[in-house]
């Protein structure tokens, strides 16, 4: 089935918040699952592109960019949908929205991501901490020029 990606509309609103939370429930493991609220979506979002991927008119996963800054704030798939060319739809509809080098922070914890996205060309510059714990700073050039960090 073909996974189709095009901005976000009002009517996805909901069914996003349930992407949000069963993805995070499903893959941090290492935070109670009521860690993950619905509302979070909307805090982790606002001011952001989303782009909304649908498969049979379904939304099942979404990614957040902070334009400003050509930075992907979030990538989130429904779990009933990883492994089917529902997150490289997504980045690659991200690409049309970078203008140089754009970059993505990584929770450490999370190594089924980390895979995903050196696989899908991203180089880690350096490893970082904040509040939420450790994480690694990723880059990708949209630009063709090298990568400086």
């Amino acid at each position: 089935m073909t996974v189709l990606v095009r901005e976000f509309e009002e009517a996805d609103r909901e069914a996003l918040r349930q992407v949000h939370v069963l993805s995070r429930r499903a893959t941090f493991t290492w935070q109670p699952p009521e860690a993950h609220q619905a509302s979070d979506f909307d805090e982790c979002t606002q001011g952001e592109r989303i782009l909304v991927a649908h498969r049979d008119g379904q939304p099942v996963g979404f990614a957040a960019i902070w334009e400003a800054e050509d930075f992907l704030h979030s990538l989130f798939v429904h779990p009933a949908f990883l492994r089917q060319g529902v997150g490289k739809a997504l980045l690659d509809r991200c690409a049309d929205h970078f203008r140089g080098t754009a970059t993505l922070k990584c929770v450490k914890a999370n190594v089924n991501a980390q895979h995903f996205y050196l696989s899908q060309g991203w180089t880690v510059w350096r490893e970082e901490a904040d509040p939420d714990g450790v994480y690694l700073l990723m880059a990708k050039s949209f630009d063709g020029k090298a990568l400086a960090p």
